[in-house]
């Protein structure tokens, strides 16, 4: 079932957080800022209203979320877990859930709440998808504004330091074209509840080990250019990853690292995550890469979007190269 309004989406949620006695809240595979962040601010509401949610993910998050003790907050996968409620942030496909999946199929209720534009969605589940909106932090606020100004101040803030990170993540700090005057309607809302915006964007984005800068470093010594400068690549490997004594959530934001580069047009940020297998990062203003990435299981929005694919990085590299010349 399609839910066509927030108010519908919040009554459909309160309804079935009362209902089922035990309530999963998953994002896609690698959550990012918005992925993890709305999630985090929706079980902090639930806390708040007396009901229990887990956060399950595939695998730990980096270390730029340590200042909002992420590891009290979730829990990794395991078969075992099984979940009555399921609700579903930052995505709606099966597919983009990764190993965390089969919860779907255990689940007696599933509400999937998304705002990238609509792919394979789940059938069995009531899903909200909209895309007016900047991140899922925003749609989150949206449902529960009224409420969480009397939660006691130490969640006001955690809330609002969430939400914040979820715009933060999904604008690029404000400089993409999903910024809107509601967005910053709801910052000014979320500085009233204790958020201290430059603290946050310092956390969040600023504050890096040696190892982190070295890793971005050997990433960025990848480069590659096509089409006179229109086209760039840029790839890591678990090797690099090893060397610098890093996990996978470090390479979270790193295509920001080429944000501004004069003339260029498509840039693809190739992730080595198994023998032969990458997670792709498109990024671009001037072709809708979610058609690209959709053609291989993907989805995203139109300036933005991933996807996986098996083969050698010189493989898939023509192959993309190819998809985006006809973009072109």
């Amino acid at each position: 079932m399609n839910l066509s309004t927030i108010s519908e989406l919040k009554r459909t949620l309160l309804q079935a957080i009362d209902y089922y006695p035990s309530s999963g809240i998953v994002t896609h595979v690698e959550p990012d800022g918005d992925g993890y962040c709305s999630a985090l601010a929706l079980q902090e509401i639930f806390k708040n209203k007396n009901r229990k949610a887990e956060i399950i993910l595939e695998e730990p998050v980096g270390p730029k979320y340590t200042f909002l003790d992420n590891k009290k907050h979730y829990i990794l996968f395991s078969e075992k877990l099984k979940y009555e409620l399921l609700i579903i942030v930052d995505c709606h496909e099966k597919s983009r859930i990764g190993k965390c999946a089969p919860l779907i199929q255990k689940a007696k209720k599933i509400i999937a709440i998304d705002h990238h534009i609509e792919s394979k969605i789940i059938p069995e589940a009531d899903s909200f998808i909209d895309t007016k909106f900047a991140s899922i932090g925003e749609i989150v606020f949206q449902m529960f504004e009224d409420e969480i100004k009397h939660f006691s101040l130490s969640s006001q803030k955690f809330i609002s330091e969430a939400i914040y990170i979820t715009i933060l993540n999904d604008t690029d700090n404000f400089m993409n074209s999903n910024t809107s005057s509601e967005t910053f309607r709801i910052c000014s809302k979320l500085m009233e509840l204790g958020l201290e915006p430059g603290k946050i964007a310092k956390k969040y984005l600023l504050d890096r080990t040696i190892s982190e800068m070295k890793f971005v470093g050997e990433v960025l010594s990848t480069i590659e250019i096509f089409n006179d400068d229109e086209i760039l690549f840029m790839h890591s490997t678990l090797e690099m990853l090893k060397r610098n004594k890093l996990n996978n959530g470090v390479t979270a934001g790193l295509t920001r690292w080429i944000k501004g580069i004069k003339n260029l047009k498509v840039a693809v940020y190739f992730k080595e995550i198994g023998e032969k297998r990458y997670q792709l990062h498109l990024r671009s203003k001037f072709v809708n890469v979610n058609i690209i990435a959709s053609k291989f299981d993907g989805g995203g929005h139109k300036n933005a979007s991933g996807c996986k694919i098996k083969g050698s990085l010189e493989d898939i590299q023509k192959l993309i190269l190819k998809e985006i010349r006809e973009q072109l």
